[in-house]
């Protein structure tokens, strides 16, 4: 199935977990693409790299790999057996140590994108409320006010944002961006979790939040996996030409 299925090319993450602080489970991921398919057992993956530099990952180490290729999301789990550089390119060898399954719940496939955006925290008030519909309801008469910000990453699930706004951690807040899709002009406005805020360093912004989409209406989350998966294909077919 290995070779019917990943081709040389495919983006891939290693995924691997850690404890962090205050008990909660952090996944480091790694970001890369396979370098070359030796056969069902053993992958060859170009050695990821963050920031320019590379990072070499520990001999023996297991990871879950997850690929994003032309059929869909499949996942296994690997582990390291080697690291060598050929023609210039460092790569890394997997042993291939579980079977390859689709992952069919594509909400969790991450587009990389650079999206203007606005974040509005919610207030005492608005939380009472617990609605999203509710809340926009108040905001007819009243507009809140919005903070600019950055999306740099998102999913049916969730996203990555850059902002000035300090905003606290497991807060709740409302984002709001627009998208041209399919010769078509959206909007979203989620209702999100904040589940992470680290401040960063020598950035243009002050400020990296990971959330969640919270009460996401199955029609409005298959609409954005579906702009989501369109800008994907627009990226591939861009490299290849």
């Amino acid at each position: 199935m290995v070779t019917k299925v990943i081709r040389v090319g495919d983006k891939i993450d290693l995924v691997e977990s850690n404890t962090a602080v205050n008990n909660k489970e952090e996944k480091k991921v790694y970001r890369s693409q396979v370098y070359d398919v030796v056969g069902e057992e053993q992958l060859k993956i170009a050695m990821p790299q963050e920031k320019g530099k590379l990072l070499l990952l520990n001999l023996e180490a297991v990871y879950r790999l997850q690929f994003y290729t032309e059929t869909g999301l499949y996942e296994c789990k690997g582990k390291v057996i080697d690291r060598y550089k050929t023609d210039n390119v460092y790569v890394v060898v997997v042993d291939i140590i579980s079977a390859l399954k689709k992952i069919q719940r594509r909400e969790f496939y991450r587009l990389n994108c650079l999206l203007d955006g606005q974040i509005h925290s919610l207030d005492e008030e608005e939380l009472m409320a617990g609605d999203l519909k509710r809340i926009l309801r108040m905001h007819e008469s009243n507009w809140p006010v919005y903070e600019d910000a950055v999306i740099v990453d998102i999913s049916g699930g969730g996203a990555r944002i850059a902002t000035n706004y300090q905003v606290e951690e497991d807060s709740y807040i409302i984002l709001k961006f627009q998208v041209n899709f399919k010769e078509d002009f959206r909007e979203y406005r989620l209702l999100a979790h904040v589940v992470m805020v680290k401040k960063l360093e020598n950035k243009k912004k002050d400020y990296e939040l990971r959330i969640e989409f919270e009460q996401i209406d199955n029609n409005v989350r298959e609409s954005l996996i579906k702009y989501i998966f369109e800008e994907e294909r627009k990226k591939r077919k861009s490299e290849k030409s």
